[in-house]
């Protein structure tokens, strides 16, 4: 199974009285074919471009993006229910975005980053099958896309959106790779971390257990208790000895050593 991953900036919209398609693609540089391909508003979910209120939408922005989704806040939302819904965790939610000064208040169309990621329904995918390549349950990805009628356990459509929560600790999240897909040599691992002195450790092992990457560091921007961004292009110590594999990125405890805020992300090896 190739990963349909889509990349770009991605707006989680539930749809307020007086939406249209159209008005929302003004809103959010989208296009109105593109949602109604995203989101599958025609027969038999629907009437062609017929959308009803609090149903959500992921709404593709056109534009050449970073690959970023952005949940925009509705009225009674709060930083612990967005963490419920996208299996993550509220400090992670308020760590990430900057526009959040306060975590106990979020404002109705703020649009906040949320660890999740956009994969494009490919002729003959089930959610079962998209769950086992990127090691996401199920739960998690009906959770995430609650409230979205083209969505369900039993049936999905080719072209549709399907909203893939992030793996992620309270402290740490991985953006890339996304997971379920392919790692290389002299890849990028990018995310968001806190952690003591900024040091983030990572390493790489196959479905054999053979450490394609042995332990290492990076260093985020910022230190704990500030969440700052790393980035690092890594180096394969050993060639993978099989298909899939294990990205684990973590930090240690400064008093014993430990593994602390582990964050494991399934990938697959060429």
């Amino acid at each position: 199974m190739n990963m349909a991953i889509q990349y770009g900036t991605h707006i989680i919209h539930t749809v307020q009285p007086g939406d249209t398609v159209y008005s929302l693609a003004v809103r959010y540089e989208s296009d109105v074919d593109a949602i109604s391909q995203a989101n599958g508003l025609y027969p038999p979910f629907t009437d062609p471009f017929v959308i009803y209120t609090g149903q959500v939408l992921v709404i593709p922005r056109q534009l050449v993006d970073p690959t970023e989704t952005f949940y925009v806040a509705q009225p009674g939302d709060n930083l612990i229910l967005l963490a419920q819904r996208f299996s993550t965790h509220w400090e992670l939610l308020a760590g990430i975005n900057p526009t959040v000064q306060n975590p106990n208040i979020i404002f109705p169309n703020q649009q906040l980053r949320v660890p999740v990621f956009a994969y494009d329904v490919e002729l003959n995918d089930t959610l079962n099958s998209i769950s086992q390549v990127t090691g996401v349950p199920i739960e998690e990805i009906l959770l995430a896309n609650s409230s979205r009628p083209a969505i369900s356990q039993d049936l999905i459509y080719e072209g549709i959106k399907v909203l893939i929560p992030i793996p992620s600790s309270q402290n740490i999240v991985v953006v890339q790779p996304f997971p379920g897909s392919i790692v290389r040599d002299n890849s990028i691992i990018e995310g968001f971390a806190r952690a003591f002195e900024a040091n983030v450790l990572y390493r790489l092992v196959d479905a054999n257990n053979t450490e394609v990457i042995e332990e290492t560091f990076t260093t985020a921007e910022y230190a704990g208790p500030n969440y700052g961004r790393f980035r690092e292009s890594v180096t394969f110590d050993t060639e993978p000895t099989s298909e899939e594999g294990t990205l684990q990125v973590f930090t240690r405890s400064a008093r014993d050593g430990s593994i602390q805020d582990l964050v494991e992300i399934k990938v697959r090896f060429e």
